[in-house]
């Protein structure tokens, strides 16, 4: 028995050392060690290529903290759902706004002022991002007055970061987004327009709130824009209980008009207009500027409108109306609404867009210009949640080849907010209102913040331009 277990055993050392005759050549032979196979090296994923980073000078660096101590109080909180997105295209498309800047911190700009006109529906009409980049350049290079603010407030909830915008009942208000817009879209460079008929109805535009940056009182040239037209009625213009002078607006034909009092010395009295009643008074806004190099931001932003409305309005008078404030800088900040107009094939989006750039470029060839892209701006399901909508990216794509074809900058706002599906984040951070359209107070200030570092990325640093 002791036998038999011992070649079992030896048996099995065998059957588990040896190889057998055929893997080996030769009964009994050894083999070599079996080599591993070799494994294969995997791929190495290509290192991110660095973030876009702002160029950060003494000059940026006082400039953002007087604007935020004046908005906020205290140094803007940075967010990890805001990115700094740089502008596309900005060392061509913004070449004469950067040069003007340079003209007029070295005391050569011919007229001494640099002036930007920002065109745009509800986002540009609160004045809160185009209020940060009027602090932040005036804080740079210089104050040159309030710039161009409506005669009359155009909707219930309307606002202006530098001024109060007071009206008496009696006023309607004319804009191109409304059905019932005059015939001709008499409008001025706004494009809007307060009509009113009835005597001692009037308006007033007084000092704004604490988060202003220019003096009110030091606003040494007033312009009262106005439309002369066939039995048109006359208004009394004053500066608290003085009267500068009666205006009338009667004229053969239609024609947009300015009226330049003199203002004796300094004020912080209101600027007030109301009419004798003897025939309808169209206001088209006001220009309040320092006598002093600087540069002017307009807010020319109107709730609920479109690009393509600017279609609508009287060309030779707006023409004529923008040419005179000469901007170095033209933006169009649009898209948001557009997103909701889905029965539009965005090939007449495209064209309407197109028609718009063409207009500014006929009548300013030489400013700058830029597109503001829309917001993250998400469709609600019945069920209350939020998803991407198509046309957001059709817009945005749209607006991006324009911005190209036609040399001006490109500036994405839905990249800034962190991408597609950023705004759920947004609206849970308090950066955006629950309409997931609008942003809140915070949101705006970020986006002045990133906008104005856009803006001046290559300006302070010639060459970053990706």
């Amino acid at each position: 028995m002791r036998v038999l277990g011992w070649c079992s055993c030896a048996l099995l050392v065998a059957c588990t050392t040896h190889a057998s005759p055929e893997s080996t050549g030769s009964a009994g032979a050894s083999l070599p060690p079996i080599e591993p196979p070799p494994v294969a090296a995997r791929p190495q994923a290509p290192p991110e290529p660095p973030k876009p980073q702002p160029a950060v000078t003494p000059a940026s660096t006082a400039a953002h903290a007087h604007v935020q101590s004046r908005v906020l109080g205290t140094a803007l909180p940075d967010s990890p759902l805001v990115h700094f997105t740089p502008i596309e295209h900005a060392d061509t498309a913004l070449a004469h706004f950067h040069d003007a800047l340079r003209k007029l911190a070295a005391g050569n700009d011919p007229d001494g002022k640099v002036r930007v006109a920002i065109y745009g529906s509800s986002s540009v009409a609160v004045d809160r991002y185009p209020a940060y980049l009027r602090g932040y350049l005036q804080q740079r290079f210089g104050d040159g007055g309030i710039g161009f603010v409506a005669a009359a407030p155009l909707w219930r909830w309307h606002r202006h970061n530098e001024v109060t915008i007071d009206a008496t009942k009696g006023w309607s208000i004319d804009h191109a987004q409304k059905k019932s817009v005059r015939e001709g879209g008499h409008l001025g460079v706004m494009g809007a327009s307060a009509i009113a008929t009835r005597k001692r109805v009037g308006t007033s535009v007084k000092p704004g709130g604490k988060e202003s940056f220019s003096p009110f009182a030091e606003q040494s040239r007033i312009e009262v824009h106005y439309l002369k037209q066939p039995k048109g009625g006359r208004f009394a213009l004053e500066i608290g209980d003085r009267k500068l002078a009666t205006i009338s607006t009667r004229a053969s034909g239609f024609e947009a008009a300015v009226h330049v009092p003199k203002r004796p010395g300094k004020s912080t009295e209101p600027i007030r207009m109301h009419l004798l009643g003897d025939g309808e008074v169209r206001l088209l806004g006001l220009s309040l500027e320092r006598d002093q190099p600087g540069v002017v931001v307009d807010a020319l932003g109107i709730g609920g409108t479109r690009a393509a409305n600017m279609l609508l309005w009287d060309e030779p008078g707006w023409a004529k109306a923008l040419a005179a404030r000469a901007p170095d800088l033209w933006v169009l900040a649009y898209g948001g609404n557009e997103c909701m107009d889905e029965d539009e094939p965005i090939e007449t989006y495209r064209e309407n867009l197109r028609a718009v750039i063409d207009r500014f470029a006929k009548v300013v060839p030489d400013a700058s210009c830029l597109l503001v892209g829309p917001v993250d701006f998400m469709v609600e399901a019945e069920d209350g949640t939020w998803s991407p909508r198509v046309r957001l990216v059709q817009i945005i794509a749209t607006q991006r080849e324009l911005a190209t074809e036609r040399g001006c900058g490109f500036f994405d706002v839905r990249a800034m907010m962190g991408g597609d599906g950023a705004m759920d984040a947004w609206v849970t951070g308090e950066l955006a209102k629950a309409d997931h359209l609008h942003f809140t107070k915070l949101g705006y200030t970020h986006e002045g913040r990133v906008l104005a570092d856009a803006l001046m990325r290559d300006f302070d640093a010639p060459g970053t331009t990706p």
